[in-house]
Order: C-alpha cells, then sequence, then structure tokens
C-alpha cells in the first residue's frame, strides 16, 4: 500500500525531530526564565522553576485562591502533555519499526494513521487552550491599561492566524500572508517581551514593600458564593499596593478592604 524509501524516511524523521528539539530548548528557556521571575513573586523554591511542565503548572496552581477559583494547571497538563507524549510516542513507533516496504503493512498503517488524527486532535484542544491560557496566564500580571492592550492584540492574532489560510487564498494574496505573518511574529517578540517587562516589575515592587501579593483564600472557610465574589472584586490582579509602607497613593475601596483580610 504503501511504498517508503528507507533512507528519505530516516531523514525527514531526523530533520522533524531535530526541528522539534530546537523549539523544546528555545521554549524551555524563555518558560524557565519566566517562571523563575513568578516564582520569585508567590515566594516558591526558585530551582523548581528549571523542571518543564510542572514550573507552568505551579503557576496556574498559586493563582488558584488568589486570581481564580480554580488550578487551571490540571487543564493546561492535559491539553500541553499529552500532545508532547503523543508526538514522542509516533517518532519512537517510527524510528523503532523502521518502516520499509516489506514491514509497512497495513497493522501499521492504520496504526500510523490512528496516532496522527488523535495528534490533530490534540493539538486542536491545545490550540483552543492557548488562546484561554493568555488571558488566564497573563492578565493577573498585566496591571496596566497599556499591557492589558498588548494582551488583546496577542489574542486577536492568535484568533486571526486560525483563519489566515482562509483569508490569504490564491498566490496573489501570498505576499499579505507573508507580511501577516511576519508582523504576527514581531508582536509575538513584542508580546514576550512585554509580559517579561511586567513580571519584572512586579517582582521588583514586590522586594521594595511597594505592592504586597494577594491572600490565598481558605476553601473550608468560605462557600463558593464567597469566593467568586472576593476574586472578582479583586479586579483579576495577583499583586495589589501595600497600604502599610505609608508612601502609597492608590485610593483603597470597600471591596478592595474586604480583599486584605485574612482567611488564611
Amino acid at each position: 500500500m504503501f511504498n517508503f524509501d528507507e533512507y528519505i524516511l530516516h531523514q525527514v524523521l531526523a530533520i522533524v525531530i531535530i526541528v522539534l528539539l530546537i523549539f523544546f530548548i528555545i521554549g524551555y528557556i524563555i518558560t524557565a526564565i519566566f517562571s523563575k521571575i513568578m516564582f520569585d513573586i508567590l515566594g516558591v523554591r526558585s530551582g523548581l522553576a528549571f523542571i518543564p511542565y510542572y514550573n507552568t503548572y505551579r503557576i496556574y496552581k498559586e493563582y488558584k485562591g488568589r486570581v481564580w477559583k480554580r488550578n487551571w494547571g490540571v487543564a493546561y497538563l492535559l491539553t500541553f502533555t499529552l500532545p508532547s507524549v503523543a508526538i514522542g510516542v509516533l517518532l519512537l513507533l517510527l524510528i523503532e519499526v523502521r518502516f520499509t516496504t516489506g514491514l509497512f503493512s497495513e497493522q501499521f498503517a492504520g496504526l500510523l494513521i490512528s496516532g496522527l488524527v488523535l495528534l490533530v486532535v490534540a493539538g486542536l484542544i491545545a490550540y483552543i487552550f492557548n488562546f484561554i491560557m493568555l488571558f488566564i496566564l497573563y492578565l493577573p500580571i498585566f496591571d496596566t491599561k497599556g499591557r492589558r492592550v498588548v494582551l488583546y492584540i496577542q489574542a486577536g492574532l492568535t484568533i486571526l492566524s486560525s483563519f489566515s489560510g482562509a483569508i490569504f487564498q490564491g498566490a496573489s494574496n501570498s505576499t499579505l500572508s507573508g507580511i501577516f505573518s511576519l508582523a504576527q511574529l514581531i508582536f509575538s517578540i513584542v508580546f514576550m517581551v512585554v509580559y517579561f517587562a511586567a513580571a519584572t516589575d512586579i517582582r521588583a515592587r514586590i522586594r521594595s514593600g511597594e505592592y504586597v501579593l494577594q491572600e490565598k483564600l481558605d476553601y473550608n472557610m468560605l462557600s463558593s458564593y464567597e469566593i467568586n465574589s472576593i476574586l472578582k472584586t479583586r479586579g483579576r490582579r495577583l499583586v495589589v499596593p501595600n497600604m502599610n509602607n505609608g508612601f502609597s497613593d492608590y485610593p483603597m475601596n470597600n471591596n478592595e478592604e474586604v480583599n486584605r483580610i485574612e482567611y488564611v
């Protein structure tokens, strides 16, 4: 049914593995640095920031009861680690079986197709959650209107990128498609710089005593309605100005006064 040249297949697999490895290393370095800054803010041991996947999961876990009601880290693990495992299993399967004309039977072809379908579905779920994650992960540290505008633009570009194929159909639109892709890449770098700057700025304010970390709510003492109400009044902010430092000019309203009650 399938007729693959073994040498070409091995070359393709090698290229795919190298590309995935490069993306993984770059993503790992960026995530580890960002996690280190966030762990300094959250009071988590810095060494944990260098554990892949767990570092991002831990940020979501620390958000629970401070910004969001639920631990979104569970959804993160399900939507990002499972596709990665699926990719790894497929690559190992291809390498182990060494598909050649004689070995690539109907059985292996069906298994490969099933794996690819599963990978596409998992990738689609991860793509959708990646859009949601923009707000869940970064909104709590984007504490200015300018930074939040950058977040909204990034979210808009994320949505447009999924429809770019339909928008720029045909050879006549190839130039526009290239311009859009370049603009999206440039803005992604801008977005990365902004969220690094936001996290670094908050860490500096925490260390100076100007800001304090939101208290975690005690879910055993509060009802679901009370938790939702308190988190909503916090404005989805991870940190707030420290009213006890004597130099803050931030006006405290009644809702924020309630937030400062120690529940734990």
